[in-house]
């Protein structure tokens, strides 16, 4: 959060020569590792509801942004896929991306990803308009890079990335790059950097140009050579989470996949039958390639070229491939449709058993295991009941949604399952899971804390806490615990099982265990205070 929000009462409002809301920070220390569109929207939205009184603010006021772009998402998928296929087509993707446990969980987090994303889709959506339009519009070309622009502020250079990336793969894939000067990019540079160069004057004067040049180099060349804070994982990780991130829309994605590919460029057949063959004569097939369908093309080359380069990067997170779920939320809805449309035989379905299984045991674990779990984890009876009501309707759903799959009926699979996604969402999220206190063990203990004595935490710790606190927590290194608790001698300090104290003496007031969801391990922390 920014420093005029994290200040107590009793103090002044920063102005713009000392950063103010142009440097974000985490209570007094600045926090340069992203671009500030977020934490602006952020700020404005808690000032709208507390009338600029950071006393009165709630967590909730600071996640609404990422709601509202969320919502903004559905309502551009929708529009874009009525666009580039049909108004059904538009409206199961929307559906789909309104319920796909990524975007549900992400919009509930007060970060930039869902913003990220909203930027993302317009800019795509505008990058089609251009392509798909003969004529040069100035409208159209305003809206790809305002869009850029909003989404450079947002996350750096991703959206950007993707479309270029896009730009490349459809200008090569379909051999013609004359289009390109209807996006006018010298006209976008410029509007990129007359949107940030504001921001990065007020930066660098408050914290000088070369430290923001670092953590610039290291948030985008660092996590692309190394993996980052431990967020490691093979190439393949994000292909293979996509089946339960985009679940219940990824029942057919990988065939959805395959078939648009196939109508966007069609290749001469092999000579020979076999995979090896296949992929022998595969670089003189596609040199011979005949186009297809426009709207697929552009669909491959959105997808295809970005999700290589996520696999490629070191870090990974498995919300780093979101600029991408719209794309796949079309061509999956539209993959659904048509094989309604066509209504496909018994034998054909019967095909798709072993994907319709995985497909099922995937949303059993979503939304009947899941939920059971978190109410056992402290959620109490209550809770308990109301998850095994829950998983009994979502598990009737799911069933019947693969008996109608194998049946044919895949829409009306799709549309039952859609709504065992919407159950699990509104009552896990809404009830059960805030109830699970193992899961919110730095809660847990920031609620312990006592309000008249002086606190720290030491080592590790979540962000959270500074929030939770009123930025009143003192925030220590591993190895200066000793050395507070002499000083603060009616202090008390958090501190995580593993992190050391050093020789003094102390009691120990409260154990606070569980697991922290963000960073994927179990923790104890330990409230104590010196022995008397």
């Amino acid at each position: 959060m920014f420093e005029s929000v994290a200040l107590p009462a009793d103090e002044k409002s920063p102005d713009l020569h000392d950063g103010g809301l142009a440097v974000p920070k985490m209570a007094d220390r600045p926090r340069l590792n992203k671009p500030p569109l977020i934490y602006w929207l952020q700020v404005t939205s808690a000032a709208a509801f507390t009338r600029g009184d950071p006393q009165h603010d709630a967590l909730w006021m600071y996640r609404l942004p990422s709601v509202l772009a969320a919502l903004g998402t559905v309502l551009i998928t929708w529009r874009f896929g009525s666009r580039l296929f049909d108004p059904s087509t538009g409206l199961l993707a929307g559906t789909l991306i309104a319920i796909c446990p990524m975007v549900v969980w992400d919009a509930h987090q007060a970060r930039a990803d869902q913003v990220l994303l909203v930027c993302t889709t317009s800019a795509m959506f505008a990058l089609w308009s251009i392509h798909h339009h003969d004529r040069h519009a100035w409208h159209r070309t305003l809206w790809l890079w305002i869009s850029v622009g909003l989404g450079v502020l947002t996350k750096g250079p991703i959206t950007p990335v993707v479309l270029v990336l896009t730009a490349i793969g459809l200008s090569w894939i379909g051999r013609e790059w004359r289009w390109i000067k209807r996006t006018n990019p010298l006209v976008g540079v410029a509007i990129v950097v007359l949107s940030l160069t504001p921001w990065v004057m007020l930066v660098s004067r408050h914290s000088g140009f070369s430290v923001f040049i670092n953590t610039i180099v290291d948030e985008t060349l660092g996590r692309s050579a190394s993996a980052k804070e431990g967020h490691w994982g093979p190439p393949g990780y994000h292909t293979v989470l996509l089946a339960v991130l985009f679940w219940p829309g990824s029942m057919l994605t990988l065939a959805a996949f395959v078939r648009t590919c196939r109508l966007a460029v069609q290749l001469p057949p092999a000579e020979q039958s076999g995979l090896v063959s296949r992929l022998r004569t595969f670089p003189r097939r596609f040199r011979e390639r005949v186009l297809g369908r426009r709207a697929e093309l552009f669909i491959i080359a959105w997808i295809v070229p970005s999700w290589i380069l996520f696999e490629l990067v070191a870090t990974k997170l498995p919300h780093y491939t979101l600029p991408m779920y719209p794309a796949i939320a079309m061509v999956s809805a539209k993959a659904v449709l048509d094989a309604a449309r066509a209504h496909i035989d018994t034998q054909t379905a019967e095909r798709l058993g072993a994907g319709l299984g995985i497909w099922l045991a995937i949303g059993i674990s979503i939304c009947v295991v899941a939920p059971i779990g978190l109410a056992l984890l402290g959620g109490g009876a209550v809770a308990v009941v109301v998850s095994a009501i829950l998983a009994a309707a979502c598990g009737y759903l799911l069933f019947k949604a693969r008996t109608e799959a194998l049946e044919g009926l895949l829409l009306r699979a799709q549309l039952r399952a859609c709504v065992a996604a919407v159950l699990f969402a509104a009552t896990t999220l809404g009830f059960v899971l805030p109830r699970a206190q193992t899961v919110w063990p730095w809660t847990r203990a920031v609620a312990a804390m006592p309000t008249d004595r002086p606190i720290a935490v030491a080592g590790q710790y979540e962000e959270s806490v500074i929030f939770l606190t009123r930025a009143r927590i003192e925030r220590i290194s591993r190895d200066e615990g000793q050395r507070w608790l002499r000083r603060h001698p009616t202090g008390v300090l958090l501190l995580q099982r593993s992190d050391s104290t050093g020789e003094l003496a102390f009691s120990r007031i409260d154990t606070f265990a569980g697991y922290n969801y963000a960073g994927g391990r179990f923790v104890t922390l330990d409230l104590v205070e010196r022995e008397r």
